[in-house]
């Protein structure tokens, strides 16, 4: 992995840090409905708390269904 994150650095994005991937994995399964708990476990935190609020991003498309359920729900 430091051979990879260095290469990338270097050749295609110089601000890379692989650690973001681990933040965008979490949001990228929270936001097609993966449960919080698997995410939690895959992710190997002790505290669903932690992955919820450090990992977890609310994306465009979390906002936009968010949107969309309400509107449903006074419609």
């Amino acid at each position: 992995m430091q051979h990879v994150t260095r290469s990338i650095k270097k050749d295609i994005f110089k601000d890379f840090d692989f650690h973001s991937l681990r933040h965008t994995h979490a949001s990228m399964l929270a936001e097609i409905g993966i449960d919080q708990k698997y995410i939690q476990t895959r992710l190997g935190h002790t505290d669903v708390k932690l992955t919820i609020d450090v990992y977890e991003h609310t994306t465009d498309t979390m906002r936009e269904r968010g949107r969309k359920a309400i509107n449903d729900l006074y419609m």
